[in-house]
């Protein structure tokens, strides 16, 4: 069984720009409730310059993509949303890193070797979901996480300082790690959170599995699935 010690209730303000946003993390022992107004994503809508598009990631095994892809179709049925994510590029973002100069990602590989050879594999589990944004036009459907989130944050700070190490800067906002299934609700009126209600359930066994390794990922903007796996890395302390 999967024990969760990461259950305090914290409040985050932040300015950027003149006005102000607010994230707010909620966990409640089984529960792990999530919003963040400003997240960024790996396949915003910026133009490119032809250079790659990098971002590094805690992959999902096949079984729970196949989980989250049957999630998704009962949900385009029920909730309206612009852009659905394809269940192959379902994934936890921990560094979202840019365009990067040809030549460069070899450095960004050493960096993700250097933290594998550090890092042991740890519990995770699907659990809940929810949307960033307001009732009325919610930016953001998400799927919660649950499991040894403190390691998963840990690991994530290791990423953000190492890339910091190498040029890259890091997110000034608070971590807020979930899986985006889908982006921009069009619906008329608010958004009926039933469908939500049950979806991933903690005590659902099928949903946890073993995080052991982390992926460097491409972006191709216009293609589905749209995130091409550059370097899958084996988390191998003491191996």
């Amino acid at each position: 069984m999967i024990e969760d010690s990461d259950c305090p209730l914290k409040m985050y303000v932040a300015a950027k720009a003149g006005s102000f946003f607010t994230i707010l993390v909620k966990t409640i022992c089984n529960e792990v409730i999530q919003e963040d107004m400003t997240q960024k994503s790996p396949n915003n809508d910026k133009p490119q310059t032809g250079q790659p598009r990098l971002f590094v990631a805690v992959p999902l095994p096949a079984e729970l993509k196949s989980a989250v892809g049957a999630a998704l179709n009962d949900l385009k049925r029920q909730l309206p949303f612009q852009r659905w994510v394809h269940p192959e590029d379902v994934h936890i973002t921990l560094k979202f890193i840019g365009e990067v100069p040809p030549g460069s990602a070899a450095a960004i590989e050493r960096e993700l070797e250097r933290i594998a050879a550090r890092s042991n594999p740890f519990e995770l589990r699907l659990q809940g979901a929810g949307t960033f944004g307001s009732a009325s036009s919610p930016r953001i459907l998400w799927a919660g996480l649950g499991g040894k989130l403190p390691l998963l944050r840990s690991l994530q700070a290791d990423v953000e300082q190492a890339m910091a190490s190498i040029g890259y800067a890091p997110e000034e906002r608070s971590y807020s790690p979930h899986l985006t299934l889908a982006r921009h609700y069009s619906g008329s009126g608010p958004i009926n959170k039933e469908p939500l209600e049950g979806l991933f359930p903690p005590e659902d066994r099928r949903l946890e599995w073993t995080a052991d390794r982390i992926v460097l990922y491409r972006s191709h903007m216009g293609r589905s699935p749209m995130y091409e796996p550059l370097r899958t890395i084996v988390f191998h302390a003491g191996g």
